[in-house]
């Protein structure tokens, strides 16, 4: 009988561990989106690509020219254009581009979540695991990447695309049907976003070692719907879509550097635990393919974090494959006992209470900010309806706005980017 109790008590214990630790991550990520679903519909400017793409859904829905050109044009446009039709039409239902793509942005960064238990769990992880990486990403995504939670850019939208891609092969056991349907969806999440290449290059290193069938499957319907929708992106907008998307940016090393040390330093816990899983990533297909994307995504994320006017969106896709990584990396240590005086205590329970309390205390700290904002809320949206007001009755179709929300909300034309 003392026996079975002493070795029920380290699982029972583990048990309260893990549930405080996904507690904690849960207050996180409601203390996370406080502020994005106050502002969900609220006439306040929150970033000044809101206006820029709500302005480009207009014109996608109007039929307008959504790539006028780099070259001599006051307005340019280097974003592919799928997000601008999906904001748009939301647009139509709910009345304002501005309130669509913030609706937009915050349902797609869940789905993002979802897919993230999804793709843990079609490996074989439990639903703990599955919640564990689920809420590290969601957490990350409302605290680190607060600037991004709930504004209108098509950035979430694309990641929403793209891991769904991957959820849908993975669960359909690279048939097929689902590879073709995973291919369509991914093309779609790179028509979003276009520097989203991480996970399209981690599928199919995954698909090369799984089944060469499968990855000439793979390779076969991807080139084929790259080959029409680029056709088709070409027919509706010319060559001035390419010009725009390859338009350059000035770039600094110094940035990269900085910016990447910055983010590595943010993410401390869950890039010690991706780590921690590189050595073991040949040990099985979902170490392997999590590793490679998130090498992928540290390579792509550096490379970009060096040009003038990217911001921290660069890291979006490192966030998620070191959630996914961080997860796995606990599953395998869940039940190895912690050294010394705390080896009844299990080494994943612990590492799941840790990273609940590090973001936990991260929310927190963010959260005297964020009542502020709250309070300031209702007289932040009677000035800028006044403001919208003054543009429209004053600039009379002629205004250039520097907070572009102003002169989309004071029904002023998009004359200067």
């Amino acid at each position: 009988m003392s026996s079975t109790h002493s070795a029920s008590a380290p699982a029972s214990a583990g048990k309260v561990l893990c549930r405080i630790g996904l507690a904690l991550l849960g207050a996180a990520v409601v203390c996370g989106l406080l502020r994005p679903l106050a502002t969900l519909v609220r006439y306040v400017p929150l970033d000044p690509n809101e206006g820029w793409n709500a302005f480009f859904a207009q014109i996608a829905m109007s039929g307008g020219n959504l790539y006028p050109g780099p070259v001599g044009s006051p307005v340019i446009n280097n974003y592919p254009p799928v997000s601008f039709y999906v904001v748009g039409l939301v647009g139509r239902l709910v009345g304002d581009n501005v309130f669509a793509g913030r609706i937009v942005s915050v349902a797609s960064m869940l789905i993002v979540a979802v897919n993230v238990y999804l793709w843990l769990r079609a490996g074989g992880s439990c639903r703990r695991v599955a919640s564990l990486g689920s809420g590290a990403f969601l957490a990350f995504a409302v605290t680190y990447a607060r600037a991004y939670a709930g504004i209108d850019d098509p950035q979430w939208l694309a990641h929403a695309l793209m891991t769904t891609g991957v959820v849908v092969i993975w669960r359909g056991g690279a048939r097929t049907l689902p590879i073709v349907l995973g291919a369509a969806l991914m093309l779609a999440g790179g028509w979003t976003k276009h520097t989203l290449v991480s996970l399209p290059i981690a599928t199919s290193w995954w698909l090369l070692r799984r089944s060469r069938p499968a990855f000439a499957t793979w390779i076969a319907s991807s080139a084929v719907l790259l080959a029409a929708s680029a056709f088709l992106v070409w027919r509706l907008y010319g060559p001035a879509f390419f010009q725009s998307l390859l338009f350059s940016r000035e770039y600094s090393w110094h940035q990269a550097f900085r910016d990447s040390g910055a983010a590595i330093k943010c993410f401390a816990p869950i890039v010690v635990l991706s780590l921690l899983l590189l050595p073991r990533a040949r040990t099985n297909e979902r170490n392997e393919f999590a590793a490679v994307y998130l090498v992928m995504t540290a390579v792509f994320a550096g490379i970009l974090s060096g040009g003038i006017g990217v911001d921290i969106n660069k890291y979006f896709d490192f966030m998620i494959a070191a959630s996914l990584c961080a997860a796995l990396e606990v599953e395998h240590l869940w039940s190895i006992p912690l050294p010394g005086p705390l080896r009844a205590v299990q080494a994943g329970p612990a590492l799941t209470l840790l990273l609940g309390a590090y973001l936990g205390a991260y929310a927190a700290s963010l959260m005297p900010g964020v009542a502020r904002d709250l309070r300031g809320l209702d007289a932040l949206e009677r000035q800028t309806r006044a403001d919208s007001r003054f543009v429209a009755e004053t600039g009379r179709g002629r205004a250039a706005c520097e907070t572009p929300e102003l002169c989309y909300w004071g029904k002023s034309p998009f004359l200067l980017d």
